[in-house]
């Protein structure tokens, strides 16, 4: 899958080259960009390639801090789940260690039930053989 991906990003920079050099001479063709901010102008004159690539590169700039900012807002949200868990899991061991000694506590006390319960019967078991 790797050499696909890599193999399919080629073909697309190849027919990127291809179009820029049969372009060539609209890309190459300089245009001037005029600045006035009344306290400093100036005019700069660039081929119109320059001005693609900027603006290129600013697009990446933007889409590179915003996928920036969802990750990171997906790491906080991630780390505050893990925190949960972990809170939750130590609240089951508590409970669960509650829970053994009600049940040991409530085993000992059926035992002995259920042993006082077996010498009722034993003793009722003696009078009705008799």
């Amino acid at each position: 899958m790797q050499k696909i991906k890599y193999l399919l990003w080629l073909v697309v920079l190849v027919l990127l080259v291809i179009f820029i050099y049969q372009n060539s001479e609209y890309f190459m063709a300089e245009q001037s960009i005029g600045i006035d901010l009344h306290f400093w102008a100036e005019s700069v004159s660039l081929p119109n390639l320059v001005y693609f690539l900027v603006v290129f590169l600013i697009g990446f700039l933007v889409s590179l801090l915003v996928s920036y900012s969802y990750g990171r807002k997906k790491r906080k949200t991630i780390k505050e789940q893990n925190e949960t868990i972990a809170s939750d899991k130590k609240r089951i061991s508590e409970l669960e260690s509650k829970l053994e000694g009600i049940e040991c506590a409530a085993y000992d006390k059926t035992t002995h039930v259920v042993s006082d319960v077996d010498k009722e019967k034993s003793v009722d078991a003696e009078f009705t053989r008799t």
